[in-house]
C-alpha cells in the first residue's frame, strides 16, 4: 500500500524487538521509497504532487539523546542553505504532522516534543508575507511510536523522531530563488554540479 511518509515502515520493521543500550542513540535513513498525500486541495507545480521523494531521518533513544540530534540537524540543515543551496528561508514551530494526520490541532505538552518546519521564499508566487513552502522538518514525537510498535531498550525509556526532506521541494525552492540558468547558481552548490549533463539530441 501506500503511506504518507517513510517513518511508520520504518517503526514496523522495529516491531516487538529490544535495542541494545549500547547501540543507542539508533540513527536510520531512507530515500528509496515515495510518500503519497492527497493534501494538494487542487492542482499545483511540483511543489505540491500526490506522489513525491523524500529523505526520511529517524532517530531512537532517550529525551536527551533526541534532543541533541536535533540540534545537530538543526546546523547542518543550516549549512546546507545558507553555504552550499544559498535560500532565503526561516524556520517555524508547528503542528506536529502525526497530530495533522489524525485531524488534531494543539500544542504539545512537553516543549522538547514537536515540529520545527524549514521554509522557503518562493519568489514567482508572491509576497514575502505569505508566499512560503515547507521543504523539510525536524519532529521529536516522544513515545507514540515506541509504544505503538512495542520498541523497548534494555534500560531507557525511549523516544523517537524524524526528519522529512523533500526533495521536490528543495529543487523548486533552488529553482525559484536562483533560476534555471546555472550561470546564476551559488559557488556552494556549484562545487557538488560544476556542470549541467549533456543532454540528447531528439529529431
Amino acid at each position: 500500500g501506500v503511506c504518507y511518509a517513510q517513518c511508520p515502515n520504518i517503526y514496523a520493521s522495529l516491531a516487538g524487538k529490544t535495542i541494545a543500550e549500547d547501540d543507542l542513540p539508533l540513527l536510520l535513513f531512507d530515500r528509496s521509497t515515495p510518500s503519497d498525500r492527497y493534501e494538494a486541495g487542487g492542482k499545483h507545480g511540483i511543489e505540491r504532487v500526490d506522489e513525491f521523494h523524500r529523505i526520511e531521518i529517524v532517530y531512537i533513544g532517550t529525551k536527551e539523546q533526541l534532543a541533541e540530534i536535533r540540534e545537530k540537524l538543526i546546523e547542518r540543515y543550516k549549512h546546507v542553505f545558507d553555504n552550499i543551496l544559498d535560500l532565503e528561508w526561516r524556520m517555524a514551530k508547528v503542528t506536529p504532522f502525526y497530530l495533522q494526520q489524525a485531524g488534531i490541532v494543539g500544542k504539545e505538552e512537553d516543549e522538547i516534543k514537536g515540529t520545527i518546519d524549514f521554509e522557503a521564499y518562493l519568489p514567482y508566487r508572491g509576497d514575502r508575507s505569505k508566499e512560503w513552502l515547507e521543504i523539510q522538518n525536524v519532529s521529536i514525537v516522544g513515545d507514540k511510536y515506541i509504544k505503538a510498535f512495542n520498541i523497548k531498550s534494555q534500560r531507557s525509556n525511549l523516544w523517537s523522531g524524524c526528519s522529512g526532506i523533500g526533495l521536490e521541494r528543495w529543487a523548486v525552492a533552488f529553482l525559484a530563488q536562483k533560476s534555471l540558468e546555472p550561470d546564476n547558481w551559488p559557488a556552494g552548490f556549484k562545487k557538488y554540479l560544476p556542470k549541467l549533463p549533456k543532454m540528447p539530441k531528439f529529431l
